[in-house]
């Protein structure tokens, strides 16, 4: 018998905020970060249109192996 796993969706989330702008966020699948120039740092509305851009544009890539061995 041969077990299947379902893959993490391709998923955006906002990672941190500077009030209430959006300065961080990320792709849950392949843990790619995405960050708020400074020009829309006072625009909320701007910066989570601009983060959502760079997401929608990215290609996820396999995230790297951990080492058992911490190297």
């Amino acid at each position: 018998m041969r077990a299947t796993f379902a893959m993490a969706e391709r998923r955006f989330a906002v990672l941190k905020y500077r009030g209430r702008v959006p300065a961080m966020a990320g792709c849950e699948k392949c843990e790619r970060k995405f960050f708020t120039p400074a020009t829309y740092s006072r625009d909320a509305a701007v910066a989570r249109e601009y983060l959502l851009s760079k997401f929608n544009e990215h290609e996820c890539e396999e995230k790297p192996k951990k080492s058992h061995y911490g190297w």
